[in-house]
């Protein structure tokens, strides 16, 4: 593959892999890393590459065998995922590649506006923030049960929605 076609196609799945890679780490920080380690080999590999489904099978990968050399690294002991878990998350992952990510995105985007303003604080601070349910519960001020209620229907909510959108768009295309 040529290396601008490879950053293209890494830039454009960005958001799987990281979410893959965070799914191991647990840490933003520690993913964003990952990725840009694993995009650093792939670009010094691109002629290795066959097409663009072997740069992300490739892609995933890397980025396990990276993510786990982290954890091994930190001095002290996080919970990770087992073996067994990481297998059955790359099959998962394989089935995710078949989808546009761009499309899953704007969904996503649509339906967190819709949401009110106290559901969007509640997202921010449970998943940008980084905190726990009992500090999102602290820092709004309410009871930890009304914030795991309210996650439980802000999942709904927005699963409902982006499977509304799904349908809209395959209508719309075909």
């Amino acid at each position: 593959m040529k290396p601008d076609a490879l950053v293209r196609v890494l830039i454009r799945d960005r958001a799987k892999l990281l979410g893959y890679i965070w799914a191991i780490l647990r840490d933003h920080h520690l993913a964003d890393d990952v990725f840009q380690d694993v995009t650093v080999l792939a670009i010094e590999r691109a002629a290795d590459f066959n097409d663009e489904g072997h740069l992300l099978l490739w892609s995933r990968k890397t980025a396990r065998f990276k993510a786990l050399e982290v954890l091994r690294g930190k001095p002290y002991r996080t919970m990770s995922l087992s073996e067994e878990v990481l297998d059955m998350l790359a099959q998962t992952w394989e089935l995710a590649d078949a989808m546009d990510t761009q499309d899953e995105a704007e969904h996503l985007k649509a339906c967190v506006d819709q949401l009110t303003s106290r559901s969007k604080e509640i997202l921010h601070l449970r998943y940008t923030e980084g905190l726990t349910g009992i500090q999102v519960a602290e820092a709004i001020n309410v009871r930890v049960g009304s914030v795991y209620v309210a996650l439980t229907r802000i999942y709904q909510a927005l699963e409902k929605c982006i499977h509304q959108r799904r349908v809209e768009a395959s209508q719309a295309n075909g």
